[in-house]
Parts: C-alpha cells; sequence; structure tokens
C-alpha cells in the first residue's frame, strides 16, 4: 500500500491537446510545477522523451542532460508538451508533479517531497487520467508511520523542525494529516466540479470503469478481505452507477458519506474525511 491511485475518465470536445492544457493549468494550483514530462510517441527517440523542468531540479544534473530536453520553468515545460502532442500524435503523457503536501513531521508549515505522477491517455472515446500519489503512509494516512532522525528525508534537512520525542522518533502532527487529506479531498472535488468527469475514484487499489455499464471495478482482489483497499472518494456522473469489487459483486453503500459536486452525489470514505 505504497501509492494511492486517482482514477479518471472523462471526455473533452476540443481534444485531448486542450483537456491536459486547462487540467494542468488548474492542476498546478494544488501540486505545484511539472518537474518532468514525458510524451510517448515511436516518432520520438527513446531519451528524448523526456522534457526537464530546470527550475525544479538541482542544476548539477543538466551538465549532464541534452539541452533539447531542457526547458527553464513549469510553464515552458507545458508548452513544449503540447507542442510534442500536436507534431507527433502522442497518445500518452506522464506529467511528474514536485508535490506541496505539509510535512507532518515538522513544527514549521514546511513541504513534504512526495512523489505525484498524473498519465493521461488518449482512447477511442474519451481521456483516461491515473495519478499515482506515492507513499500515503508519510502525508496521508490517519496513523503516519513514525520516522527516525537517522531516516533519509530527516538527514537531509538535520536543522529542520522536525518534531522528535525524547526517544529520536518523529511523530506526526494529526492535526496536518488531517490537513492533508482535506487538501486532497477539495482537489477531486474541485476538478469534479471543473471537468465533470464521467467517473472519478481515489482508492489504494487500481479501478477500471466500464463506461457502457457504467460500473467501476476495485482490481485488487483484496479488497474483499481488507477494508484499506475499498474506495476513499467515488464518483459517477450519470444517476444508477454501480461500485463494485473485482468479482462484480457490489460494494455497499451505507458506510460512505456524500456530499455534491456539480449536482451529483460524491461519496466519501468517513474515516479518513472525518471534518464533515
Amino acid at each position: 500500500m505504497d501509492r494511492l491511485y486517482w482514477e479518471t475518465y472523462t471526455t473533452d470536445e476540443e481534444g485531448f491537446a486542450h483537456f491536459i492544457d486547462e487540467s494542468v493549468a488548474f492542476m498546478h494550483i494544488y501540486l505545484g510545477d511539472v518537474r518532468e514530462a514525458v510524451a510517448h510517441s515511436d516518432k520520438i527517440s527513446k531519451y528524448g522523451r523526456v522534457i526537464y523542468n530546470e527550475s525544479a531540479w538541482d542544476l548539477d544534473k543538466f551538465k549532464e542532460i541534452r539541452e533539447d530536453v531542457t526547458q527553464p520553468t513549469h510553464y515552458e515545460v507545458i508548452k513544449e508538451c503540447i507542442h510534442r502532442i500536436e507534431k507527433f500524435s502522442c497518445k500518452k503523457v506522464d506529467l511528474g508533479y514536485v508535490g506541496r503536501w505539509k510535512n507532518p513531521y515538522q513544527i514549521a508549515d514546511t513541504h513534504m517531497p512526495t512523489g505525484i505522477t498524473i498519465t493521461y491517455e488518449e482512447k477511442e472515446d474519451h481521456i483516461f487520467v491515473r495519478g499515482c500519489l506515492f507513499k500515503p503512509d508519510n502525508w496521508f494516512n490517519l496513523q503516519c508511520k513514525a520516522l527516525f532522525k537517522t531516516d533519509p528525508i530527516v538527514e537531509k534537512e538535520p536543522k529542520g523542525s522536525w518534531n522528535m520525542n525524547t526517544h529520536g522518533l518523529i511523530a506526526a502532527k494529526p492535526e496536518k494529516a488531517s490537513g492533508n487529506r482535506r487538501a486532497l479531498f477539495n482537489l477531486i472535488a474541485d476538478f469534479i466540479k471543473s471537468f465533470k468527469p464521467m467517473f472519478s475514484g481515489l482508492s489504494l487499489s487500481e479501478i477500471f470503469y466500464n463506461i457502457q455499464a457504467n460500473t467501476a471495478y476495485l482490481v485488487n482482489p483484496a479488497a474483499k478481505e481488507n477494508d484499506e483497499y475499498l474506495p476513499l472518494i467515488y464518483y459517477f456522473r450519470e444517476d444508477g452507477g454501480t461500485m463494485c469489487y473485482s468479482d462484480s459483486t457490489e460494494i455497499p453503500r451505507k458506510p460512505y458519506g456524500t456530499t455534491q459536486a456539480k449536482d451529483q452525489k460524491l461519496y466519501y470514505e468517513k474515516r479518513n474525511f472525518d471534518f464533515f
């Protein structure tokens, strides 16, 4: 359980490039700069597909990387990415974000470096978006695991305002982890309100959505035995959508709370999103 999956199925009448351009402008508010982008196409060489945001990396790294695969800022990276989509008809793009989650282990208001990858794929009748949010046990979970002062993330910033106890453990501040859960909920709810996808779901298991049946399935069969794999958030644009285990049996809705998102119900798991 080292990552959260945010699965979204949507459409855009103005095309793939337009949706990426619009949604990245939205994501930038919540997730910060894009560090690198990968535009997948057989027309682009293997080593030329990545576009690096020079301002988001250690500058020493770019002594070994060709100038034609670097751009000076987040905005130039996206501009170059859109150019490649239009020039080479790319059907898949990966965007790696800096991440803006609160560091729950420090007293000061600092950010925790968190791997976030948003992948866009253009399908025949829709656009599929998958967000992989890595290591939720460090910044999102109800019980964030304790760190030690010898952990690499701590040693990298030894003078930070780490909340150490007498045993050398660094305990997470629950109010900061709660703030991260609220920020993630707001990201997904606002995305739904802005783009009105056909389906969107957040889970520790990947989710497959059948557009014709308006039914979503948890990919991991372990969800039947372990409720931590159950969806944390899910939304159907059309009435009558069904959330199922991998064996097609329906997941009960009774444990979920609901709130409105674009005139449709957004279901959320009450334990992690207890601020409602």
